[in-house]
This record gives structure tokens, C-alpha cells and sequence, in this order.
């Protein structure tokens, strides 16, 4: 029997590790442990060029990266034919069509997707440390038609991700996709992390009891993550950043984003900000219309 793909996507820093770390409790006995270095890699960065070298004809080194979006709605259905249950996919590349005309992510592969979203003012700060960039460069990145680890004439980094600017992100996956998406705010996760984790497993195919939602939440409590990274590290965190665990709560831009940069942020994306709730205070209010 052929699995499904349960997409985890979203702009950078908007939680998707946080919520991989979720789906890892939820599959594990009530009164086990879940460690940050035992996260399955959720075929990203470097395990998504594993993936695609070990199934393609052709090594992705060898190909230019409109070449390898071709292929790559193909390696995902061979990954779905080839597994049983869900398989859970980290996803910061926008919802796109090659220029085949194929998504991306074969919809008749994927369950479901859960998108995350995140005040831009937290991201923005967020992105700066994790990238170990200065805050304005952020800012800018916030805005461009974003490509990260894009390929060189050799490509030595993990396989490209066409991620597109925040709003352009945003904007792919809630517009006109075949897909079944549940959106969910970042800071909604962090008010009521039991209630939100409930809605979040149950769009995932995950069937658990208020309980064992209740226990997961405190498995994956922020305040812990950050005091396992600091003891054991964390096997994802990037060289250019200090710490991967790092403010996880909303208004983390205080202190950082001068107004000029949160005017500018406001410039750029105000009307997606006012689509998801996202003051130009830095607050976050009820989401008019929310899908799901």
C-alpha cells in the first residue's frame, strides 16, 4: 500500500520544526521522551538531494535547477509509492507549477498540508539571527523573489528552494491550490498550544485523545527545547547561527526592528498582514475568513 505526504510548509522560521517535533510525539507511546536530534529529516535541505540522487537518472549535480524541479513531482510520487502511511515533508519553497505544468508536490500524493504563518516582525528578526545576517538584509530578503542555496555551475549545497518573498509564499499556498490546507498561526500555537496541536493533528490524519494531545504539548514545551539544544545541540542549526531555539514567543522583534524597518515590512506586506491578522503594532488579532 502506497503512503501519502503530509506537507509541512511555510515561510522560514515560521514553526515548521516545532510542529516536525509534534508529529514526532505524537507518534511515540504517551510517556516516552522526544529528542531534537532524533527528528526525522523530513527529506529537507541535504536529505532532499539524497533523495532525489538516489531515485533520478541522473545526478542533480549535473542538472540546472529548472531541471531538477522537472523531476522532482516524479520523486516525490516514487517516494509515496514506495512507503507506507504518511511521510512527513518540510516544505519553504512557494506552491508552484514547473514549466511542465506540474506542481511540484503531485496533489494526488498529498494528504494534507499544514501552512504555518508567523508575524513578519518575528520573522524577519528570527530570519536574521538564523541566517546570521544584520536585520536590514532580512528585511530585504522578506521582500525579493527568494531563491536559497541556488545552484552554481557545480552545485555543492542541499537542492534549491524557490521560497519567494513572504507575502508571495503566503499567497501560493492559500490561492488557488489543489491542496487541503489547514493554516495555522504561529501565535495561535503559542496561546493555546493543547487546542491548536489538537486541530493541527486531527487535519493530519492524527486521531489522539485531549490527553495525549495535552502531553504531547508538553513534550515539545519551547522552554525545554531550548535547554536540550544548549546541552546536547541540535544537528540542524545552521553554522551561522548561535542557537536554532531561539526567542520562540511573539514580539521577539522588540529591541530590533526599528521603526523604519517596521514601516517598511508594513510597505511590503500590509495587505497580507491585514488577510492573517498581523497589526503594524507588531500585535496579533483575530483573522477575518480564515480558511479551515
Amino acid at each position: 500500500m502506497s503512503g501519502s505526504l503530509l506537507l509541512i510548509a511555510g515561510y522560514p522560521k515560521s514553526g515548521s520544526t516545532w510542529i516536525r517535533l509534534l508529529f514526532e510525539a505524537l507518534t511515540r507511546p504517551l510517556d516516552s521522551s522526544v529528542a531534537i536530534n532524533e527528528l526525522g529529516n523530513g527529506f529537507y535541505g541535504g536529505w532532499r538531494r539524497t533523495l532525489f540522487d538516489t531515485i533520478a537518472p541522473i545526478t542533480s549535480a549535473n542538472l540546472l535547477p529548472d531541471e531538477i524541479d522537472l523531476l522532482l513531482p516524479d520523486i516525490f510520487r516514487q517516494l509515496a509509492s514506495e512507503s507506507a502511511g504518511l511521510i512527513l515533508v518540510k516544505v519553504h519553497d512557494l506552491a508552484f507549477r514547473t514549466r511542465a505544468g506540474e506542481w511540484l508536490y503531485p496533489p494526488d500524493h498529498v494528504s494534507s498540508v499544514i501552512y504555518l504563518v508567523r508575524h513578519p516582525f518575528d520573522v524577519a528578526a528570527s530570519f536574521a539571527h538564523h541566517l546570521g545576517i544584520d536585520i536590514q538584509t532580512a528585511v530585504a530578503i522578506m521582500n525579493r523573489d527568494h531563491v536559497m542555496a541556488p545552484a552554481g555551475p557545480r552545485m555543492i549545497m542541499p537542492i534549491h528552494e524557490r521560497i519567494g518573498s513572504w507575502s508571495a509564499n503566503i499567497a501560493s499556498w492559500l490561492d488557488e491550490t489543489p491542496y487541503p490546507i489547514t493554516l495555522t498561526r504561529y501565535e495561535d500555537l503559542r496561546g493555546d498550544p493543547v487546542g491548536s496541536f489538537a486541530r493541527v493533528a486531527a487535519a493530519a490524519g492524527f486521531r489522539k485523545d485531549p490527553e495525549f494531545i495535552h502531553r504531547a504539548a508538553q513534550a515539545v514545551n519551547f522552554n525545554r527545547l531550548q535547554a536540550e539544544e544548549q546541552t546536547h545541540g541540535f544537528g540542524e542549526r545552521p553554522r551561522s547561527s548561535p542557537k536554532f531555539f531561539r526567542a520562540g514567543k511573539p514580539r521577539s522583534w522588540e529591541g530590533i526592528l526599528d521603526p523604519h524597518l517596521r514601516d517598511q515590512i508594513v510597505r511590503d506586506h500590509g495587505a497580507v498582514m491585514e488577510r492573517l491578522g498581523y497589526a503594524s503594532d507588531g500585535e496579533t488579532r483575530p483573522m477575518p475568513g480564515r480558511r479551515n
